[in-house]
């Protein structure tokens, strides 16, 4: 089972006033970004940056990871209780397998 959670940028953490020397807290964002990056990765996730940047940071990060055993498989198996008694509560059981 693949779970996800994705991040957006604060834009707020980025106003002048949080910073004492801005040139170059500019220029170490998107280092610091592609080092958590390599972290995540490191640890198994797969991470997914978007294309639009701000300042060269991606605006949002997804981190996914895989996980198996028993909390897996019973929150697969709640899901698929809950999807088939909803969609047969509203006539479509047979629409989705």
């Amino acid at each position: 089972m693949k779970l996800h959670q994705q991040f957006d940028l604060n834009l707020r953490a980025l106003k002048p006033e949080n910073f004492n020397n801005i040139p170059r807290a500019i220029n170490m964002m998107p280092g610091l970004v592609e080092g958590l990056v390599k972290r995540l990765l490191g640890q198994g996730y797969v991470v997914i940056e978007s294309s639009a940047r701000y300042m060269g940071i991606p605006k949002s990060i997804t981190v996914i990871k895989d996980f198996s055993g028993p909390f897996a498989t019973m929150f697969s198996a709640k899901i698929n209780e809950e999807f088939s008694s909803f969609s047969k509560r509203i006539g479509v059981e047979r629409l989705f397998e």
